[in-house]
């Protein structure tokens, strides 16, 4: 990558690699612009991408669930779509990036624009394993008309489109209602009643969208139940801490509620809880709570603890 700014390649509508989900819609783009890998997006295959899209100002839970689902669903073998844009999009990029998988990013402006630029660091982590993507020529900033018109190529290319986050109206509602005219499949990640980056998916779901618990949701819809796993086993635990996870999971979500139903101390309990922050089975709320991540013990630590 020169100094100049990435190199940026074309894919044209007549070419046989150029992503045939795009030739669903009434106005496939003319061509593909792109920079970083242009072998991920030749010849896309429609069955192996999920687009993640959700609210800018995402909530703590609907970050945590975006990257989560981006890791988990990238590691299973799918492809990541989303925008770049702040919040839902980006921690979805990062999930699939952590993941080791692909992901794809669908830019409003040029390929070479970074927008928004707070996001330049992931935009260069998605290029060196990924690919980010426009109809617009190079050099052009984004306008507010071209972000509805981008996404409906996100719609296009997802086999399945999940709304993680989103309020009543906003973007990711119009990239549901698109994957919809297509034929796609749309899920929604359900959430408090009383949120309104909520309203959206709640919505979704009361009119027929495929409810998302979990990135295992998404791959029984898209492969089929029991054809991938999204179960990701973590590292050993010893007895005394799959009975603090055990715990969590019943909703001891502070040092002294751990302290009181275990009978240990509180600076046990305490360094209970942060040996398993570390090993990646619990995880802290915006309110500083531990709660569940969706790693999974060993069989042997879950039958030890029961």
């Amino acid at each position: 990558m020169s100094s100049e700014g990435p190199s940026i390649w074309r894919i044209r509508r007549d070419e046989p690699d150029y992503p045939s989900s795009l030739l669903d819609l009434e106005d496939p783009p003319h061509e593909l612009l792109g920079c970083g890998g242009e072998g991920v997006v030749r010849g896309l295959e429609l069955d192996h991408l999920v687009t993640i899209v959700g609210s800018r100002r995402a909530s703590a839970y609907g970050l945590w669930v975006a990257e989560d689902l981006g890791r988990t669903l990238a590691a299973a073998g799918l492809t990541v779509v989303s925008g770049l844009a702040r919040g839902i999009d980006a921690a979805a990029h990062r999930g699939a990036l952590a993941g080791g998988g692909t992901t794809v990013a669908v830019l409003a402006g040029g390929p070479d624009v970074v927008y928004p630029a707070q996001e330049r660091a992931l935009y260069h982590d998605i290029l060196r394993t990924g690919a980010v993507v426009s109809e617009a020529p190079p050099g052009r900033k984004p306008e507010s008309w071209s972000f509805p018109v981008r996404n409906r190529i996100m719609a296009a290319l997802g086999a399945m489109t999940v709304v993680v986050e989103g309020a009543q109206p906003s973007g990711s509602l119009i990239t549901a209602d698109a994957a919809l005219k297509l034929g796609r499949a749309v899920g929604a990640v359900p959430g408090p009643i009383t949120s309104r980056v909520s309203e959206g998916t709640n919505d979704l779901i009361a009119t027929g969208a495929v409810p998302v618990r979990g990135a295992q949701d998404v791959l029984d819809h898209l492969l089929g139940v029991g054809a991938g796993s999204a179960r990701r086993a973590g590292p050993p635990l010893e007895p005394e801490l799959a009975r603090v996870v055990e715990l969590v999971e019943r909703d001891a979500g502070t040092c002294d509620a751990v302290a009181t139903a275990s009978g240990v101390s509180p600076g046990d309990a305490a360094v209970a809880l942060a040996r398993l922050e570390l090993l990646g089975y619990v995880r802290t709320d915006a309110a500083g709570r531990y709660e569940r991540t969706t790693l999974i013990a060993p069989q042997g630590a879950e039958d030890e603890a029961a």
